[in-house]
């Protein structure tokens, strides 16, 4: 496993793109220290001042489950009892399962899934629907699952 510290400027490149990138607001100062870890080919945990953590793949940025500060920075979606073990085995979350949701706009966002009795972050999806569209849909797709407690994201973090 390969980790380590990026200099001054790369850690505020860095910062720069996830910012961009994810459209979100990071409360970060400017002598912010980055440092990325490598457990696997192609997959980099990357911390942002040891408080934001994120997922980088090739094509993909995506915030770390076991970064509740991190979560914190984006819209959620609550699903009930019975979309949990769908969820937690890697399938999208579905229009039924989903009990309320943030205004996110756009299709395209990244959206925390919670679970719907104590609010804990169990995936992060992409939005396959603009938040108004929710409102109007009953059935079909509705986040497309790209990172749940379990999957091997969250095994490589324990390496980390």
């Amino acid at each position: 496993m390969k980790r380590w510290v990026l200099s001054h400027r790369d850690s505020q490149e860095t910062i720069d793109r996830i910012r961009e990138k994810l459209s979100v607001s990071l409360d970060i100062p400017r002598s912010a220290q980055v440092s990325s870890a490598e457990p696997s080919d192609g997959v980099i945990f990357v911390s942002l001042d040891k408080r934001y953590t994120f997922i980088e793949t090739g094509e993909e940025t995506v915030p770390f489950l076991g970064s509740h500060e991190t979560l914190g920075l984006f819209p959620s979606a609550r699903v009930d009892e019975g979309a949990i073990k769908f969820v937690l085995n890697g399938a999208d979350v579905m229009r039924p399962g989903i009990r309320s949701f943030d205004d996110w706009g756009e299709a395209g966002r990244l959206v925390v899934v919670r679970e719907e009795k104590k609010g804990r972050g169990i995936a992060v999806g992409r939005s396959l629907l603009s938040s108004s569209e929710m409102t109007r849909v009953q059935k079909g797709p509705s986040l497309k699952n790209l990172h749940y407690v379990g999957d091997s994201f969250w095994n490589l973090y324990k390496l980390v």
